[in-house]
């Protein structure tokens, strides 16, 4: 039967042969003949393909060990298997004995994916049953190239005729002659769903009847009235279905969550009842609203027996419309490696008007050129972490400026988006002049709100450890020194406009593989495991990108239950941390922790050119202390200007650091008295410009410094000033942030 299936990879292709033709072939043999026969059933050709797959992996063991051992260990295991059978089976007969012709309860919400083997990546473990319930099997039948006496190609998308996703309900479904099969029968699986109680408040582990611990909750706001949650969404975790896992996604998981709090009266009822929080919807809409990237926006879920099309009744005017008795729809986008705030609507009337706040918002903003907000019916901010990558002609100290300079003048930034269905997307700061269609090309603004938590990611143990964090054993970019926490206000919403923007700038985020935030995974056991997919580095990625902060205008309820109106009350969500918050408190932590008590620092000499003219007061230009001598070590450092008596247009400055037991005593001024004494006697003029605190870190390879605080005698030193006098005069990476930090 193997000569009939066709591999992509991870994807079986099927048309099903004529049985009768086969039994009389010359050359078919016994084995053969017994799979393929009148009456075949849509399991029995799953379990076709997963015979293939298991004897084209068999001659792949040598190289391919880990998944043939996978495939072994569960498949080999008849009674499993039937179990699993089971479960699966009364799942769907749950669902399908309150659901009729005007309620339907999605297909999405009746299994529960936790029960189906947890590894992860591309291991074939998956048996018929759960390749249907996974929604990993799309069908299009023969009959699809006809009507009436019109002979089309079927698989010609704009004849309008596409796959259709099976579910269980389809297990026993007679197949024919011509019929084709998809099979993904090595779907991407997304385990980290299963991690999480969709139906907990944020961060809170409920306990089970048992006494033992569950699963953090997701849940931020929940409005059953109004019909919406707000959920905090973990990273790794699509919204919606993809084209070959129709379980593991936030949609789903809110689905099954609301399914599994109303089963019991629902089934008790043997009715779908008074849904309170149900809402009337086209049939053709599924539970992700559409907006989904995948092959499966509308996709129809029928009841056992009718996946073939219902032709229209000429006499019927309009199309019938089915009641959900779980709605579940997503509005709001965030791509599956970013976490934060998500709104999920469960009734239709608010997905509707969220969804319109989101239009109004952008075309707002383009009207505006994103200089004002009276308009917009909703706000989001994002946190993320970007790389700090200086080129030959710059430093880490320029970089951060150049971004604290779009913060300080608010400006707008903004890129034009090439319009491409693939991925990475193209920003550019100007349409092309051989652009076809500059029209199309859409107009994406954003503004950098606030900057914190500038690190470095080299030099010492405290930044290796937080690179290791961030990126795992491999995966940092190698001229990535250090990161930034950014806070971004998004003015207009498209596909991959953080990620794009900020690369376009020369920021990519962290662990951002496609717009050069990461280095993607090439070990040969990872690359098996993906086997050809284009997209398999995805799975890996961990995105430093979090939409913090979310506000929009509370709706209230009209007279008509379908309908809800704007209010001018808003409603605002914020989260204080993100994944990566932890990491970085460790990172100042652990540097903050370093001492320099034992270690010796001669000082930095100046990086001044040899071959430029110096006017100095001393005969002796050794004399002069250098412009940069700092301590190991968390210290106070003061600034100093000095300028020459004798030479009013010669000025030079002073950075330094000291323990109290290197300069005699706990005060910025023990600090900056031996300083000043030298330099007036030979014969400078110097004023102490301020002062705060220095962490310097010394490395065979890198040193670096970062400059924070304020001195009580002396005030607040100009960081950024002398972070770039550091990086001038010294081979010493210097960061700075403008908080007090420590005295």
């Amino acid at each position: 039967m193997s000569k009939y299936v066709t591999f992509s990879e991870h994807i079986a292709h099927v048309i099903i042969p004529d049985a009768a033709a086969v039994l009389q072939s010359e050359n078919i043999d016994g084995a053969a003949s017994e799979e393929i026969h009148e009456g075949m059933t849509c399991g029995q050709v799953i379990e076709w393909v997963l015979r293939a797959v298991r004897t084209r992996n068999e001659t792949e063991m040598e190289e391919d060990s880990i998944i043939s051992q996978n495939n072994h260990s569960e498949f080999s295991d008849t009674t499993q298997q039937q179990q699993r059978y089971k479960t699966i089976t009364e799942e769907y007969q749950q669902g399908q004995s309150i659901s009729t012709s005007a309620t339907i309860l999605d297909p999405a919400y009746r299994h529960d994916p936790n029960s189906f083997p947890q590894l992860t990546h591309y291991a074939n473990n998956l048996c018929s049953a759960e390749l249907l319930a996974m929604g990993s099997v799309w069908s299009l039948p023969y009959s699809a190239s006809s009507s009436s006496s019109t002979i089309v190609d079927r698989f010609d998308p704009s004849n309008g005729v596409k796959p259709t996703r099976l579910n269980m309900g389809n297990y026993n479904d007679t197949v024919y002659s011509g019929d084709y099969f998809r099979v993904h029968f090595n779907p991407r699986r997304f385990v980290d769903t299963n991690k999480y109680d969709w139906g907990g408040n944020d961060g809170v582990i409920r306990n089970n009847d048992d006494g033992s611990s569950s699963k953090p909750g997701v849940i931020v706001r929940r409005d059953d009235e109004v019909g919406y949650l707000i959920i905090n969404k973990p990273p790794n975790i699509p919204v919606h279905a993809r084209v070959d896992n129709l379980l593991e996604n936030v949609a789903s998981s809110v689905g099954r969550m609301l399914w599994l709090e109303r089963r019991e009266d629902l089934l008790s009822n043997g009715r779908s009842g008074d849904l309170t929080n149900s809402s009337s919807s086209s049939s053709s809409s599924n539970s992700s609203d559409g907006g989904n990237s995948d092959e499966d926006d509308d996709v129809e879920f029928w009841p056992s027996g009718q996946r073939k099309r219902k032709k229209k009744n000429s006499n019927q005017k309009q199309k019938q419309k089915t009641d959900k008795l779980v709605y579940v729809a997503t509005p709001q986008r965030l791509d599956q490696n970013t976490s934060g705030l998500l709104v999920v609507g469960t009734k239709k009337s608010f997905a509707s008007y969220f969804a319109k706040l989101l239009r109004t918002k952008t075309s707002g903003q383009l009207q505006s050129g994103g200089s004002s907000q009276s308009s917009c019916g909703v706000h989001k901010s994002y946190r993320c972490l970007v790389c700090v990558t200086p080129e030959t002609t710059s430093s880490m100290a320029s970089e951060v400026e150049r971004l604290q300079k779009f913060q300080a003048e608010g400006t707008i930034i903004k890129h034009f988006l090439e319009p491409s269905i693939r991925a990475p997307k193209r920003f550019v700061g100007r349409v092309p002049d051989e652009a076809e269609n500059p029209e199309s090309w859409a107009e994406c603004l954003l503004k950098i709100a606030n900057i914190t938590n500038v690190c470095t990611v080299v030099g010492n143990d405290p930044s290796e450890a937080l690179a290791t964090d961030l990126w795992g054993e491999f995966g940092k970019p190698d001229d990535c020194v250090g990161i930034l926490e950014l806070e971004i206000e998004l003015l207009t919403g498209r596909t991959h406009q953080i990620r794009g923007q900020m690369a376009a700038l020369g920021f990519p985020l962290v662990g951002d593989v496609q717009y050069g935030g990461a280095v993607p995974n090439t070990s040969s056991e990872y690359m098996k495991n993906c086997r050809g997919r284009a997209e398999g580095f995805l799975d890996s990625e961990t995105l430093a990108l979090q939409c913090a902060t979310l506000e929009f205008l509370d709706p209230d309820a009209s007279n008509d239950s379908e309908k809800v109106q704007r209010s001018d009350r808003w409603l605002s969500f914020h989260l204080d941390g993100a994944f990566w918050t932890p990491f970085v408190n460790r990172y100042h932590a652990e540097s903050e922790s370093l001492s320099g008590a034992a270690m010796t620092f001669e000082g930095v000499a100046s990086k001044r050119d040899p071959n430029e003219q110096q006017t100095s007061p001393s005969s002796d230009d050794q004399l002069l202390p250098p412009l940069v001598q700092l301590s190991p070590g968390s210290h106070k450092y003061i600034v100093i200007r000095a300028t020459a008596v004798a030479n009013a247009d010669e000025e030079l400055w002073f950075v330094r650091s000291a323990s109290p037991e290197e300069c005699g005593g706990p005060y910025h001024a023990n600090v900056a008295q031996d300083l000043l004494d030298r330099l007036q006697s030979l014969g400078y003029s110097t004023t102490v410009m301020g002062g705060g605190r220095i962490d310097f870190m010394v490395n065979d390879e890198v040193s670096h410094a970062h400059v924070f605080g304020f001195s009580y005698g002396f005030g607040k030193g100009d960081h950024q000033k002398v972070a770039t006098i550091i990086e001038e005069n010294s081979d010493i990476i210097a960061t700075f942030d403008m908080s007090d930090g420590l005295y």
